[in-house]
């Protein structure tokens, strides 16, 4: 009955997100495309509506005293506000640099500069005011400087391109110097519809910044984040599935004393990590952030409500004699536990903050999470007490989610709204993860069919006590498991416990994978070796 009610609470989660996430698409969509209309009969790359914005993104170029500094990717948000003279808008600009040969990262998507300006409808053209972060961009001095922008927004439909060039220097001999490396031929040839040329100078610093960038097709990414979202979700659904068979089986069958706590802790780290990741990717762009937010949110109950209960409750079955012992008892030991695994959250969450650009590394470390079940049960020379169901389908959907993540070059984390993860796109890295859950699966099935230590050299062997030490047996002594005789044939078989009761080997092995103690005394035993 509780599984049931189980079952009915997240079909109808799942209803009411997917609901949710359809409509926002729809929604997004007609929004987009009423904008796109409007954009058509004004002419401008952007809406010219009241409360507009745009997102764009191209290339910089730094220049000193007629020479380049720096060069790189440009990430360029502006918006616009209607005022009460038709043709002039109030602008906001924010511009974040990221400089060439570096990797893009959450930090790289918070503004570097900001401005505010008058935007003129009839020419096309922006002016703006506003001032450096000395602690983000170290060349424009150690204090705020004072810059002025020009921007010209060429007619068209914006549409993203990854291949803007960065602008030529100004060519004053080639009779474009009166634009200020704006308006000379080799920038005007990176000209595309729906892109935006200008260039930011420092009054106090020296420097000015020529930039060409193209607007970002908000409706295509919409759709791909949507796309992102359903799928990550249908995967996090099956992973609540796969967790509620698995309770389900050691209730009914093994015991969930012989499942690694290890084990289980390390996907729960990995799902709470998720949940922290995406909540700060959703938190860093101001585009679609309610559909991202219902993947953390998913995730976020994952972790909490199944994985953390269930840790619970294999604590639960290896120490069952504490609740004997008072509730003073149970709470210290509870408050230990907790401590222990929260502690190990937060500081893990520090140590992926400051370790983001080796997110590949850290998630390939990750995709050894069956490894402490294997050894855990080659010390313990018991079978595993995971189902097959669950580990296949519990590797199966992480594996299809890093996948995606590391395999997909036409995914979300592409650099243009979201940034690009280290080491993406990487087959080899793909192809480190595959092999590495066939191999702690091919394992674990291995050891259901030969043992849990068949992999184990036999000097390395620890000692293990001999069931068959005993091979007579009384006549009419029976096998309180099945309630049969135990023959004179049989007995050359029969396996007799340290407690000297003797059981049908068949029988017992069957018990054993369920409870390790003996069936007549309670006393516990030892694995059959």
């Amino acid at each position: 009955m509780p599984e049931g009610r189980c079952d009915l609470i997240l079909l109808g989660w799942t209803a009411f997100v997917g609901f949710n996430l359809m409509s926002d698409f729809w929604w997004g969509g007609s929004r987009a495309g009423g904008d796109a209309s409007s954009d058509t009969g004004s002419g401008s790359p952007s809406a010219m509506g009241a409360g507009t914005s745009e997102l764009y993104r191209g290339s910089y170029r730094l220049r000193s005293n007629g020479s380049d500094v720096e060069e790189g990717a440009l990430r360029m948000s502006l918006g616009q506000q209607q005022t009460g003279i038709m043709a002039v808008q109030i602008s906001s600009i924010s511009m974040a640099l990221r400089r060439a040969g570096t990797r893009s990262s959450m930090s790289s998507m918070e503004a570097d500069i900001v401005f505010s300006g008058v935007e003129f409808g009839d020419v096309k053209k922006l002016v703006a005011t506003g001032a450096s972060d000395p602690k983000r961009l170290r060349y424009f001095g150690d204090r705020p400087c004072r810059l002025n922008a020009a921007l010209e927004l060429l007619p068209g439909d914006a549409k993203a391109r990854s291949d803007v060039v960065a602008p030529e220097p100004a060519d004053t001999t080639s009779g474009g110097g009166g634009r200020g490396g704006i308006g000379d031929a080799d920038h005007r040839s990176t000209e595309r519809p729906g892109s935006v040329i200008g260039e930011v100078t420092g009054v106090d610093c020296g420097l000015s910044m020529a930039f060409a960038v193209e607007a970002v097709d908000i409706v295509a990414m919409t759709q791909k984040v949507v796309h992102y979202s359903i799928w990550v979700n249908v995967l996090t659904i099956v992973q609540i599935r796969c967790y509620l068979l698995q309770m389900r089986h050691t209730e009914d069958g093994p015991s969930a004393s012989r499942v690694s706590i290890a084990c289980i802790g390390l996907q729960a780290l990995m799902d709470a990590y998720d949940s922290f990741l995406h909540l700060c990717l959703g938190l860093s762009s101001q585009y679609m952030f309610n559909t991202i937010a219902v993947i953390a949110l998913f995730k976020f109950v994952l972790f909490s409500l199944l994985e953390a209960r269930y840790l619970l409750t294999i604590w639960r079955h290896r120490q069952p004699d504490i609740f004997n012992q008072g509730w003073e008892t149970v709470r210290r030991e509870l408050s230990w536990l907790y401590s222990r695994f929260y502690g190990v959250l937060v500081v893990g969450l520090v140590l992926l903050y400051h370790n983001l650009d080796r997110l590949d590394l850290i998630v390939l470390a990750f995709q050894s999470y069956w490894l402490p079940q294997i050894v855990s049960d080659a010390w313990q020379g018991c079978k595993s007490a995971l189902s097959p169901t669950f580990c296949v389908g519990m590797s199966s959907t992480r594996l299809l989610f890093v996948l995606y993540l590391w395999g997909c070059p036409e995914g979300i984390f592409s650099d243009e709204l979201y940034p690009r993860l280290p080491g993406s796109t990487s087959p080899s890295l793909c192809s480190w993860m595959v092999l590495m859950q066939a191999f702690q699966l091919g394992v674990m099935a291995l050891q259901q069919r030969w043992g849990p230590r068949w992999f184990v050299p036999w000097v390395c062997m620890p000692w293990a006590y001999n069931y068959h030490s005993s091979p007579s047996v009384d006549p009419g002594t029976d096998c309180v498991i099945c309630m049969a005789e135990i023959d004179e044939e049989e007995a050359r078989r029969c396996l007799v416990t340290p407690c000297n009761h003797k059981f049908h080997q068949a029988c017992l092995e069957q018990w054993m994978d369920v409870k390790m103690e003996c069936p007549t005394c309670r006393t516990n035993l030892p694995p059959i070796q």
